[in-house]
């Protein structure tokens, strides 16, 4: 960048290339340049303008403290841009796909908005209506509180009933989401309860579903085609029913399969579209150990078991695990769990 700003804001963003994208398209930014790194040709960096006021934008790479914030859950910080028109701009970054998180209103000599763009990040448009003295804000925004006080006098933080003041339960903050994969046997089970407990979440497991539904139905024959049509099916249900919990504000935790990428890079799409900060959980452990911990527990029936696993099923099983690498693990927060002792790797 050949301007000099003293204070330039870089936004961290899962899916830097897009949005680039969505702030060219939204907002008419210009690039100034950019730069990219590795054999994917990942954005490690560009430089933008809008108007006068320049930014930047970066992949998310959380082991370099780089992390967006739908890997934090939301952001603490505001963006706030001045433009000409203010529900032009607003209609535009809807369009591209933001969301209104306070709808444009007239307020203390502006008339501004809230936006939560795809990434994450909040914007606070303003468009100035009038010019006033700092006196004169300091009055209004007197005011301004002192109405909020008489309708709230338990938090006079709050800005009541004023649509500019907060955000809609559509609008509000969603849970985070925890996917939890691993081999058969690995432990994820009692991994995924703890999870739970930790962070107050709700634990949505595939074998329940599947034992309660399908169990008594299983054939004996062709078992892996039967398996896997209704587990998509049981798998579309849960991530209806836990997306419910999540836009309440509670966090999910998926244990549903999903050994092979391909199967996984459907739900990282799906996380990132509803905008949900996810953390992946790996447990692994040995093979050895993992068969028999399940040959065990076919005979124990303890707090983690669904259902019988023949161990024909188990190596089957077994052998259709595929690990994430690194390139699955490049811009996501993934966390990797021996249960073996063995050391992570």
């Amino acid at each position: 960048m050949n301007e000099r700003q003293e204070l330039v804001p870089l936004l961290v963003a899962r899916g830097a290339r897009a949005a680039i994208d969505f702030y060219v398209r939204a907002l008419g930014a210009e690039v100034l340049a950019l730069y990219e790194h590795g054999p994917e040709r990942r954005v490690s960096h560009a430089d933008l303008r809008v108007s006068t006021t320049s930014f930047a934008v970066t992949e998310e790479a959380p082991s370099w403290n780089s992390e967006s914030p739908l890997l934090l859950g939301g952001s603490p910080v505001v963006l706030q841009l001045f433009v000409e028109d203010v529900d032009a701009v607003v209609a535009a970054m809807h369009a591209a796909g933001a969301s209104v998180v306070l709808p444009v209103r007239e307020l203390l000599g502006e008339r501004m908005a809230r936006l939560r763009d795809p990434f994450g990040h909040l914007w606070l448009l303003r468009q100035r209506v009038d010019e006033l003295s700092t006196e004169e804000l300091q009055r209004r925004r007197d005011e301004l509180f002192a109405r909020i006080h008489l309708a709230h006098p338990e938090d006079a933080n709050t800005v009541g009933d004023d649509p500019m003041s907060r955000q809609g339960p559509a609008d509000g903050p969603r849970g985070a989401i925890h996917l939890v994969i691993g081999p058969i046997g690995a432990g994820k089970s009692t991994f995924a309860l703890g999870l739970a407990r930790q962070h107050g979440a709700v634990r949505f497991t595939l074998d329940d579903w599947m034992t309660r539904l399908f169990s008594p139905d299983r054939p004996d024959s062709g078992l892996v085609e039967w398996y896997v049509e209704r587990a998509a099916r049981c798998i579309e249900q849960i991530w209806s029913l836990a997306m419910r919990v999540v836009d309440a504000g509670l966090p999910a935790i998926f244990e549903i399969g999903l050994l092979q990428r391909h199967e996984r890079e459907l739900f990282y799409e799906r996380a990132a579209e509803r905008d949900c900060a996810l953390t992946v959980h790996v447990v692994d452990a040995a093979r050895d150990v993992r068969r028999e911990r399940v040959m065990k527990r076919n005979e124990t029936k303890g707090e983690t078991f669904a259902m019988i696993v023949p161990p024909a099923l188990f190596e089957l099983a077994s052998d259709r695990w595929e690990p994430p690498d690194a390139d699955e693990c490049a811009g996501r927060a993934v966390r990797f769990v021996r249960t073996d002792g063995a050391a992570k790797s």
